[in-house]
């Protein structure tokens, strides 16, 4: 008995030890750098800041010539 769950520990140790090897370190079947993705999001999220930022922009100065506008200039 002893020694059939030593046994099954190996074997569960051994794929765990196998998972984390393809998840970690072979890129057909996981990812070549684990921290690629967090750099992507904040790629994504500097994006999407500099488009508000262009939006607001381009509301302030509609907001300016038609005050301009208004005033006769």
């Amino acid at each position: 008995m002893k020694k059939a769950v030593g046994m099954v520990e190996i074997l569960l140790l051994l794929v765990v030890v196998v998972a984390i090897y393809f998840m970690c370190f072979h890129p057909k079947y996981g990812r070549a750098n684990p921290f690629a993705d967090n750099q992507k999001i904040q790629t994504q999220q500097q994006l999407v800041d500099d488009k508000l930022k262009d939006i607001e922009d381009a509301k302030a100065l509609r907001k300016r010539i038609e005050q301009n506008l208004n005033k006769g200039y």
